[in-house]
């Protein structure tokens, strides 16, 4: 029997299931089961599905308004827990940053594994998440090959996110770097590069932290549920950067 602290978790993924499952394990308070099982919570990529109500981390999605249990539905963060993002936001809320002034932010992609409307509206999530504010000026320019956007809030801080998926064929970039006013932090796959070592010429590669945000997102969401948080700022906070990539215009 699950004792009352533990939380029966089912995935309904398209993608990534074994990552997720894997990092579900290594959670204590958390036991996994079948999708058919009445689990406690789910993580799903489906919007359309509700699951009788039950708490659900969507993934990849955008959450839609209708049919949704108010308070149930929690919109993912990957960036939020990246241990890049985790490590700033520290540094942000220990001070040791000051106040935030300039963000600066590459997400670029290739053309066979583009960014899509999902990674753009987490990295104006992560953006208005690490300045602490929301935009109050937003301006959008580009092209067909890219796209920038720039966040200015009432405090003096700007931001500037550009996005691409022109890259050829082989490893996309991101690169993460906050000013503030007593220090700043970088985040960046060029100066984080390790060299490898496997007959010839050294390469430089970057470290593997695609799946690292995986198990801190889902023990954020379980703690969530068991401490009987609403979602409704989650998905507040979600739909304000939703907003900005679909509404702004340059």
């Amino acid at each position: 029997m699950t004792s009352k602290w533990m939380k029966t978790l089912a995935f309904q993924l398209k993608d990534y299931g074994d990552d997720f499952r894997a990092a579900a394990s290594r959670i204590r308070e958390v036991e996994v089961v079948d999708i058919d099982s009445s689990p406690d919570v789910v993580v799903s990529d489906d919007n359309e599905e509700t699951f009788g109500g039950k708490p659900v981390l969507l993934v990849g999605s955008s959450p839609k308004m209708q049919n949704i249990p108010s308070g149930k539905i929690f919109p993912a963060f990957p960036g939020r827990f990246s241990p890049q993002a985790m490590a700033i936001r520290e540094s942000v809320d220990t001070g040791n940053l000051g106040k935030p002034a300039l963000l600066r932010m590459h997400v670029w992609g290739t053309v066979s594994d583009p960014v899509n409307e999902s990674a753009k509206i987490g990295a104006v999530d992560l953006a208005l998440w690490l300045v602490g504010e929301e935009a109050d000026a937003v301006f959008l320019s580009g092209n067909s090959n890219a796209e920038c956007v720039h966040l200015g809030f009432a405090s003096g801080a700007m931001a500037m996110l550009d996005f691409t998926s022109a890259l050829p064929e082989g490893d996309g970039y991101h690169s993460l770097n906050l000013i503030g006013s007593r220090g700043a932090a970088y985040a960046d796959d060029h100066r984080n590069r390790n060299l490898l070592f496997d007959g010839g010429s050294p390469a430089a590669t970057a470290p593997a932290f695609q799946g690292a945000y995986i198990q801190p997102m889902l023990e954020d969401f379980v703690r969530a549920v068991t401490e009987g948080r609403s979602s409704n700022k989650a998905c507040e906070e979600y739909r304000k950067a939703e907003k900005i990539i679909r509404s702004a215009r340059p």
